[in-house]
């Protein structure tokens, strides 16, 4: 056999635990690297006292599903211990606090309305009034004086 002998034995123990120190070591250095960026992007901050934050805007939106109006609630984005700057603090307005301006997005807030469960729908969105059809509606900026309106249809 190949690893006969302690000496060999030894060799294999101290390469496997070589092994796994690096791999440890790459998951934690990842894991670190990961949490900063995290950390310095606004979508994943928490906010105080939104409405006083310097950079301001509320964006009415109005939504359907499978044709019957849909209330967009108060308080999307807040937590017990978080505020996130895209959250809602009145029905049917997204509304936006934080401390410089940010191109935020429809998908910001949609992430934290409705998170993965878009899947379920074909989704049409208007800004103004004109169907968004240049890209993907998650990037639509979100702007002060635009009006959005989502219509959300099940998949079959």
């Amino acid at each position: 056999m190949a690893f006969e002998g302690p000496e060999k034995r030894k060799k294999l123990l101290v390469s496997m635990g070589i092994l796994a120190s690096i791999v440890v070591g790459a998951g934690l250095g990842t894991l670190a690297i990961t949490s900063y960026f995290r950390s310095q992007d606004p979508i994943y901050q928490c906010i105080d006292n939104p409405t006083e934050q310097p950079y301001q805007l509320s964006v009415p939106i109005v939504v359907t599903e499978n044709g019957f109006p849909a209330i967009v609630p108060k308080e999307v984005g807040i937590e017990k211990n978080c505020i996130r700057p895209v959250h809602t603090l009145k029905e049917n307005v997204i509304h936006v606090g934080y401390s410089r301006p940010h191109e935020f997005t429809l998908g910001h807030f949609l992430y934290y309305w409705i998170g993965n469960d878009l899947q379920k729908y074909d989704t049409k969105v208007y800004v103004n009034g004109s169907l968004h059809s240049n890209g993907s509606f998650l990037d639509i900026p979100l702007r002060q004086g635009d009006s959005i309106r989502i219509e959300f249809t099940s998949r079959n």
